[in-house]
């Protein structure tokens, strides 16, 4: 028992990054890819997962290195425009990933409940926000309440995977790169966005800090980060698996999250429905309060207000982060524009903002006078450089392909 309470202590800013990554984005990006592409999609889900591994573990290394914080060290050494700059690019993408969170915990609580589809943005999002303002000590009950949520979810879809199976053959050849056709850019896109977060990764670094860890601890950091990582990995792949055996071909409008539910039918039976829409619920609300205050915390360092998790000035910024994603969710889901589609080209964007902190954090996390022995390896730069040349493409591609869209919708 004290070897379990142990492992247990040790699990902390990992899982709140996998907690934060895992929202319904990454639920209904992976239940669409595995419904409307089968297998084909997985060698993304892969590719994303390293990316997100290598860059939460540079972020773990940062802030074990670091005595400042991230954003000071760079108001010091650069200026605090940059700084300002990096702080708004995380708030910004916070605020991004609030809004798919209020879509998706309107979706499923409309789903489980019923009722109006914008009641339920601005139900979670006040709770939210009295949790923000109550709570003392924020850090510590997040851990607690993100080690559930997760655990929950886990449970549920890997029941699911022994019901359904999967197919070895189809597995491996999912795992070569293919190209994109039709919706899959856009799936794409969203598995990406909502899977490597560079900003989450770049906010490890505050995690780590917050925790207490030190250069002499780092190797307990890494394999932290690369312990929550692979629970999300692998929550995403056993979702992707479930959706390609069970929905796959079955000429279903995917677009429903009725639809996407269905993949629990086999070992739930109507129970599935309300068991994924509970999941949906839970990712959603799981990642309300945990992305709130990253763009909280990076926006308040960045504006030189300090960098403590629950100094007011973080506070405020995360109030705002969740008020400004339920204000815009609000307004969609009042013209009634909300779905799953939605949500994903809502996740998908936020890759347009984030290349900066990922940008930043292979950079410092590559200089020797910084890091000393725990600047990245020839592996980590390569595969972090390889990292964002693909963040830059899929951004550009769908900036291009978000622009058609809104130009059509105009003309």
């Amino acid at each position: 028992m004290t070897e379990k309470r142990g492992i247990l202590k040790r699990i902390g800013p990992g899982l709140i990054t996998a907690a934060v990554v895992l929202g319904p984005g990454s639920i209904v990006a992976s239940s669409r890819a595995g419904a409307e592409s089968g297998y084909n999609l997985l060698w993304m889900l892969a590719l994303a997962i390293l990316l997100m591994a290598i860059y939460t573990s540079m972020g773990a290394r940062l802030g074990c290195a670091l005595k400042a914080s991230p954003l000071q060290y760079l108001a010091e050494r650069y200026g605090r425009p940059l700084a300002a700059v990096t702080g708004l690019s995380g708030f910004l993408v916070a605020t991004g990933f609030q809004f798919g969170n209020n879509i998706g915990v309107s979706v499923a609580a409309g789903a489980l409940i019923g009722g109006p589809p914008w009641l339920w943005p601005l139900f979670f999002t006040g709770l939210s926000i009295l949790f923000i303002i109550v709570a003392r000590r924020v850090y510590t009950l997040l851990e607690k309440v993100m080690l559930v949520l997760v655990a929950v979810m886990l449970t549920a879809f890997v029941g699911n995977l022994f019901f359904t199976g999967f197919s070895p053959t189809r597995f491996a050849g999912g795992l070569v790169p293919k190209a994109f056709e039709g919706n899959e850019a856009i799936i794409a896109s969203a598995m990406l966005g909502t899977t490597f977060s560079a900003v989450a990764a770049f906010y490890q670094a505050y995690l780590v800090q917050s925790k207490g860890w030190t250069r002499e601890t780092v190797g307990e950091a890494i394999r932290d980060a690369w312990l929550g990582i692979a629970i999300l990995g692998s929550i995403a792949a056993v979702i992707l698996i479930g959706a390609a055996e069970t929905l796959h071909g079955s000429g279903k409008d995917v677009s429903n999250v009725g639809a996407l539910a269905e993949q629990l039918n086999g070992i739930l039976g109507r129970g599935g429905h309300f068991v994924f829409c509970l999941g949906l619920a839970a990712a959603s609300f799981s990642s309300f309060i945990a992305n709130a205050m990253i763009g909280g915390t990076l926006m308040a360092d960045g504006l030189g207000f300090g960098h403590a998790i629950d100094s007011k000035a973080a506070r405020g910024w995360s109030i705002a982060a969740l008020a400004i994603g339920c204000g815009v969710a609000v307004s969609i889901l009042a013209i009634g524009f909300g779905s799953t589609t939605s949500l994903l080209i809502a996740q998908s964007a936020t890759l347009i903002a984030a290349p900066l902190c990922a940008i930043l954090l292979l950079l410092l996390t590559s200089s020797k006078a910084l890091m000393g022995g725990l600047r990245n390896g020839v592996v980590s730069m390569g595969i972090g450089a390889a990292g964002l040349a693909v963040v830059f493409f899929l951004s550009g591609k769908l900036f291009l392909s978000l622009l058609m869209r809104l130009s059509d919708y105009v003309w």
